[in-house]
């Protein structure tokens, strides 16, 4: 008895041991189930070489099928977002401000989603030159190729095989020279819908490839920038087949992290040889200003236009990280410390410098990724996949991961209910109720900002009168900037805590405590810039200096409409609309404006009655 006693405590461990080991096999089975069990027998062999979806979808139809939904159905919107693409500056006109001088001023639409991103890329304004020029923004030399790292699926591939591998040269390309070298795979002719469409051609977005091995279907990272955050930055480990070490469950976070980031082109101080365009070199090729075309805005080589080589200075592609380490939330002083870092070695000062007020301003883009990490969803170990690309029954009722990636709002069963024991009706309250309060803290934000920007012009102009601030009799810039040292510094830092939010496509949602955070001090910093204001116009024997207080109605003043031509140019009429679509760049719907009228103030008595709903949306 004594001897199978003391059996007794192993034989426990042991049987400990095994049913961990089977829950374990359980679970990765499972988690793996949406991959593995979806491999068909191999219609084609899959390569990065033919990275479209088209191509994979003939293994994959199901998923493919699912991708493709979005081209051919009515776009829906949310109070807050959605893929109906009205313009942001006609819903929110503030932004025409807070922007100006910078061509986002000119051209901002709500997002279409994954499929379009290409399209919407190549289409936007802020990627047309001579538009730019013949519309008030002429130093915007055009995008660069950086841009196409989130936008195409083909990026990648221009990497590997335009760009010779060498990353500041994919980076510092133009990016109407590096979309000409997008390969026809089929043997279509150049100039076919085949080539110049969304499916697989040079306006080719999102695709399979850029997540998924072709050998294996595993998730992995394709793009430098975030392997190169992560790597340099945030102390993860590079890996030859995934980008980085990491399981699973962090991959279905990492490879929307790969574009829903904040980021910006910095300068590396030397000079690189990249493509460039015999366009260059033809005289009678001239912009709209009469200036010589650097490059052809199109997108294949064309009318003998060939490719050169050239040397330009270089930039490359970063997330400003270097302050967020692995496993800490982001906090918006990191941005602060990383970009105050930079201009202070002159590295990089800004993105652009202010129209009205002189700062050096921060744009930020789609920072998804920082904002949700410290979230509560985060912190419980969901992935951006397990809501925006939850799992749902496929052909057969397997189980299968939805690739229609749009709003957690068109399926809360699929995306919330796994983990919520609310009805529908429940969750879609509290997710409006949160992201109407976001908006408030956003609006009173974005309104106390224009406010500031308005009070820094007008002190800008009194201070231009005064012989200490004057050069040769005009008012001198430099003199007047110094002067108001505090106020654009107070501008800059709490203008990017606004455009953080906004920028970000949850309305808060990914993390309301660190949104409303970084709201409260836009808005501290907002009236402290003012405060200064006074103090600065006192101290110069300015009388009568008062401040603004902009609301609802005196921003939609500022409402620019829809975009037109301002003149006659490249075959259009002044007066003519840019955009060939009317469901692009059109005016939001009139309840969401309604539900903006309502919010700041925040009118309680609408506002809770107000339904949060997906609508259709009918032209």
């Amino acid at each position: 008895m004594q001897k199978k006693s003391s059996m007794m405590p192993i034989l426990i461990i042991l049987a400990v041991i095994i049913i961990a080991g089977i829950w374990w096999l359980n679970t990765d089975i499972s988690s793996k189930s949406a991959v593995t069990s979806t491999k068909s027998l191999g219609a084609v062999e899959l390569t990065d070489n033919n990275p479209t979806f088209d191509e994979w979808g003939k293994n994959f139809p199901e998923y493919r099928d699912m991708y493709l939904k979005v081209e051919t159905e009515t776009p829906k919107y949310t109070d807050f977002g959605g893929n109906l693409s009205y313009s942001k500056l006609i819903r929110y006109p503030q932004l025409t401000i807070l922007w100006a001088g910078y061509p986002f001023s000119l051209d901002a639409n709500e997002e279409r989603g994954h499929f379009w991103i290409q399209v919407d890329q190549m289409d936007t304004a802020r990627n047309n030159k001579d538009f730019l020029n013949a519309h008030g923004f002429a130093k915007f030399g055009g995008q660069p190729a950086a841009c196409m790292n989130c936008h195409s699926g083909w990026s990648p591939w221009l990497l590997k095989n335009s760009a010779k591998g060498d990353w500041v040269r994919f980076n510092s390309t133009k990016y109407w020279t590096m979309i000409k070298d997008v390969p026809t795979i089929n043997g279509e002719a150049p100039d076919s819908e085949a080539h110049r469409g969304p499916h697989g051609g040079t306006r080719m977005g999102v695709t399979c490839a850029d997540c998924h091995n072709p050998e294996t279907m595993e998730l992995r990272i394709t793009r430098q920038a975030l392997i190169n955050a992560l790597v340099n930055f945030r102390g993860y480990q590079k890996d030859p087949i995934q980008g980085v070490k990491a399981d699973r469950k962090e991959m279905r976070t990492l490879v929307c992290t790969q574009c829903h980031v904040e980021y910006y082109f910095k300068p590396t101080g030397s000079k690189v040889k990249v493509t460039g365009e015999s366009i260059a070199q033809d005289p009678s090729q001239k912009w709209w200003d009469g200036t010589q075309k650097t490059y052809d805005e199109y997108d294949i080589w064309r009318d003998g236009n060939s490719p050169t080589e050239i040397e330009v200075d270089g930039i490359e592609l970063v997330f400003p990280w270097s302050a967020w380490k692995k496993g800490e939330p982001f906090r918006i002083e990191m941005l602060d410390e990383h970009y105050d870092k930079a201009r202070d070695a002159n590295i990089f000062v800004s993105d652009w410098e202010h129209k009205l007020t002189k700062a050096p301003m921060i744009k930020i883009q789609h920072p998804e990724s920082e904002l949700f990490s410290g979230g509560v969803h985060a912190a419980n170990g969901v992935s951006c996949a397990d809501c925006h690309m939850p799992y749902t029954k496929g052909a057969g009722g397997r189980k299968v991961t939805q690739h229609n990636i749009t709003s957690p709002l068109n399926d809360i069963n699929a995306s919330c209910k796994t983990c919520h024991s609310q009805s529908e009706d429940v969750l879609k309250a509290q997710i409006a109720d949160i992201q109407k309060s976001v908006a408030y803290d956003l609006r009173s934000a974005e309104y106390a900002t224009v406010s500031l920007i308005q009070d820094i012009k007008k002190l800008r102009d009194e201070l231009g009168k005064l012989p200490a601030y004057q050069t040769a009799g005009k008012p001198d810039e430099a003199k007047i900037s110094k002067a108001l040292a505090e106020p654009l510094e107070l501008h800059r830092r709490g203008q990017m805590r606004g455009d953080f939010v906004g920028a970000e496509n949850s309305t808060g949602f990914h993390n309301p405590r660190e949104a409303s955070r970084m709201l409260l001090q836009a808005v501290e910093m907002a009236r402290m810039g003012q405060a200064k204001l006074v103090e600065i116009a006192a101290a110069n024997g300015i009388k009568g200096f008062s401040i603004s207080n902009v609301g609802f109605e005196e921003i939609q003043k500022l409402n620019p409409g829809e975009i037109t031509y301002k003149v006659d140019m490249a075959g259009h009429k002044a007066g003519d609309r840019y955009y060939e679509h009317h469901n692009v760049n059109g005016e939001p719907p009139k309840e969401l404006l309604e539900l903006d009228k309502n919010t700041k103030p925040y009118n309680y008595k609408v506002l809770d009655s107000h339904s949060a709903s997906i609508t259709s949306y009918k032209q």
